[in-house]
């Protein structure tokens, strides 16, 4: 059933939106260039990569500087910051749904690199299929204006898989439907509680501790 509903559901978006999917396009075109979309590869469904598109938000060279986004990131297009602010840049993964690479409501996949770090408990979130959004993605939205470093992205990461392995155990029809709404609202009214605030400061503090024992026994 959920199947179905991606497909019947993506395919209607997909030509109801063709007009935005337009605009965008001709608004990076003329202010970023060549290629409107930005690909990179993402473990999906049982670990199986696929390359996942965005409209382009960064700056041409922006591969040089790794894949995570930080704070205050200087590749990232005035326009790129707004299609970023309200999610438009990922309405072309709606094409993912439509192939079934992802659902609409599962845990958001993650870059390779990050995936070859889970530990096997982590990778049971593999099982299920990657989503454009999730109960977790809600809470972290705010992310790139807060991360400064990967010490504290993985350290946030593994906060991340343990509550969408939560999520997953208990997860219904209607707690999906809610997630839909919930990303809506979210998007609309967007400002970071003091939940997401405080897991970002925990991350901060643990790559920081991290950071020094590693450069207590390089002292050594």
């Amino acid at each position: 059933m959920r199947r179905a509903v991606d497909c019947v559901l993506s395919a209607f978006l997909l030509v109801t939106l063709f007009p935005v999917f337009l605009i965008v396009s001709v608004a990076v075109l003329l202010t970023m260039g060549q290629p409107i979309f930005y690909g990179q590869y993402r473990g999906g469904q049982h670990g199986r990569p696929f390359k996942m598109f965005k409209f382009r938000t960064m700056s041409p060279d922006a591969e040089a500087g790794g894949p995570l986004t930080l704070r205050e990131d200087p590749r990232i297009t005035p326009v790129g910051r707004l299609l970023r602010k309200y999610k438009i840049d990922e309405l072309p993964q709606l094409i993912h749904v439509f192939l079934g690479q992802m659902t609409f409501v599962g845990p958001r996949p993650e870059v390779l690199d990050w995936v070859a770090q889970y530990s096997p408990e982590e990778r049971r979130v593999l099982r299920a299929r990657p989503g454009l959004t999730d109960p977790v993605q809600i809470l972290f939205r705010h992310e790139q204006d807060h991360l400064e470093g990967p010490d504290q992205y993985r350290a946030l990461m593994r906060v991340k898989v343990r509550r969408q392995l939560d999520y997953l155990a208990r997860r219904s029809a209607l707690s999906d439907l809610k997630v839909v709404f919930d990303t809506f609202r979210c998007i609309l009214n967007n400002w970071a509680s003091d939940e997401e605030l405080r897991v970002y400061e925990d991350c901060r503090r643990q790559a920081q501790a991290s950071n020094a024992h590693r450069d207590h026994r390089s002292g050594l």
